[in-house]
């Protein structure tokens, strides 16, 4: 398979570095606005800087985009991506409200190509997991569900905190977990949301009742010193718990105040990895996929919803769930 990335930053080198040590992978090219992060990157990755998807797409036979670039600017991408009937791997969330979702899902699906969205959650283990032993009976009847995600506040002018361009906390960051809570326990039935801002930090507290009963309760923040993130599993026969901070990795400092530290993850293959390994697979014909475009598009709808609620104070109801 024949691979080509768009952006340069921090996501972008992640997903290079992953398709790297792929085999039966070859990197064609990688795109980026920054030339000279764009220069470098290339050069690491040992492959060819373009300044454009068209000129990419017109001197390579790439099979796939990688699109791993600000919410605002993945429909302009997956377009003209899809319109020259090319794959597409998208990062969450793909795109910045339900209706662009829509309209970009049909413009793949008219071209007959696939969109997979990078609803890394769902290959962690931690989370996955947890969601075959809840669908094995190993906490009983779901009862109440509490997660929280936390990271620091976004960099001053980041375009994290335009909700034009990001969606602001709710998408950005809770879309993680709003498709999980899709993927574990079905539609919702109801959202209750309150946004909190000051200065250089923001809060979600979102309560979501999904229609077979499970109450959750999602703690979102963008104020944090450190990344954290955990989750309350509970029903009538048991918990399921985890915290982020639980497997912080040993470290150990030296009289020479050098600070060396384990790999945060033992796996052969982290959930990087294996979503985008995953993704091969799909487009090879050999399994099919976890996550789709329109679970992607639920999770936007639910980020919606919880921003409406938290605009108006009011509860935001799915008659027949978030289709």
């Amino acid at each position: 398979m024949k691979v080509a990335v768009i952006g340069s930053g921090k996501l972008g080198q992640r997903h290079l570095n992953t398709w790297s040590q792929m085999d039966g992978v070859e990197i064609v090219g990688v795109i980026a606005r920054n030339q000279v992060k764009l220069q470098e990157v290339a050069a690491k990755y040992e492959t060819t800087p373009y300044e454009s998807l068209q000129d990419l797409i017109a001197k390579t036979d790439v099979d796939i985009i990688d699109i791993c670039t600000p919410t605002y600017s993945h429909g302009e991408f997956i377009k003209e991506a899809a319109q020259a009937q090319k794959h597409i791997i998208c990062e969450k969330p793909l795109a910045i409200n339900s209706e662009e979702a829509e309209k970009l899902i049909s413009i793949c699906e008219d071209n007959g190509v696939q969109l997979l969205v990078g609803h890394t959650l769902r290959f962690f283990p931690e989370y996955a997991n947890a969601r075959n032993q809840i669908h094995n009976g190993a906490i009983g009847t779901p009862g109440v569900i509490r997660m929280s995600r936390g990271v620091p506040y976004p960099q001053v002018n980041s375009w994290y905190t335009d909700d034009s361009k990001s969606g602001g906390l709710f998408l950005d960051l809770g879309v993680h977990e709003f498709d999980w809570l899709i993927w574990t326990f079905g539609d919702v039935k109801r959202v209750m949301a309150k946004r909190v801002q000051r200065e250089d930090m923001e809060y979600g507290l979102i309560t979501v009742r999904m229609e077979d009963g499970t109450i959750a309760h999602i703690e979102l923040s963008w104020a944090e010193t450190q990344f954290r993130a955990s989750y309350e599993l509970a029903g009538d026969k048991g918990m399921i718990t985890y915290n982020y901070d639980d497997s912080t990795p040993i470290a150990f400092q030296s009289r020479h105040n050098r600070e060396y530290q384990l790999p945060r993850t033992a796996l052969k293959k982290d959930p990087y990895y294996r979503q985008l390994e995953h993704f091969i697979q799909i487009l090879s014909n050999q399994t099919e996929p976890i996550v789709t475009a329109h679970d992607a598009l639920k999770a936007i709808q639910l980020a919606e919803a919880a921003r409406k609620s938290a605009e108006t104070g009011q509860p935001v109801s799915f008659l027949e769930g978030v289709k």
